[in-house]
């Protein structure tokens, strides 16, 4: 099977590191709980363009340590990688692609895996994750975006959600919603079955 994953709170724990980033610089401590939504500059009191800004900032002055991988992802991967194709699929600005490597590359060392960088997220896309998906025959994805996750599964690609706050819209016959690597690889040995 070939699945697509995305990286930042699939793989990578961006969204805690960030929220520790933003506690230090500003003084102010966020919970996961707060963000309903994908947005952080209405939690935050901030304008789009500011909130950007701080993202950006973290994602230029992070040491590869900052962002762990999400807890059980690389047995999780390596067990996947047995039977399967794997691409990760990111929405990280195309900027920081070298970033992104380093940081894959320091965390998963040299599994076979191909990085797919699908654009700029707060610029819009090139292409979306379900075309990518489509073009590579990739049937699943594992993403934590509740308009991507829709976007996938209206386009018929199997989802598996990854639970948040900010996702908890997201709901299709295709979208099978996790907690974890564990609940994951569980669903993903199903699918073959």
């Amino acid at each position: 099977m070939k699945i697509g994953i995305d990286l930042d709170d699939v793989i990578a724990d961006f969204f805690e590191a960030l929220l520790k980033f933003y506690h230090n610089k500003f003084g102010k401590l966020h919970k996961r709980e707060e963000f309903k939504e994908w947005k952080w500059w209405p939690v935050w009191g901030v304008t789009r363009e500011e909130a950007i800004k701080i993202v950006d900032e973290f994602h230029k002055t992070h040491e590869l340590e900052d962002v762990p991988l999400m807890e059980h992802a690389l047995n999780s991967l390596n067990h996947l990688l047995k039977d399967n194709e794997i691409f990760i699929i990111t929405s990280r600005p195309v900027r920081f692609k070298p970033k992104v490597e380093l940081w894959i590359k320091h965390h998963l060392g040299d599994l076979k895996i191909e990085v797919i960088h699908a654009g700029d997220f707060h610029k819009g896309q090139g292409a979306t994750k379900a075309e990518i998906c489509k073009e590579r025959g990739i049937s699943l994805m594992l993403e934590d975006s509740p308009d991507t996750a829709l976007e996938c599964a209206n386009a018929g690609i199997k989802v598996i959600l990854f639970d948040n706050p900010w996702n908890q819209n997201a709901k299709h016959e295709n979208i099978t919603r996790v907690k974890n690597w564990l609940e994951a690889v569980e669903v993903i040995e199903h699918f073959k079955n």
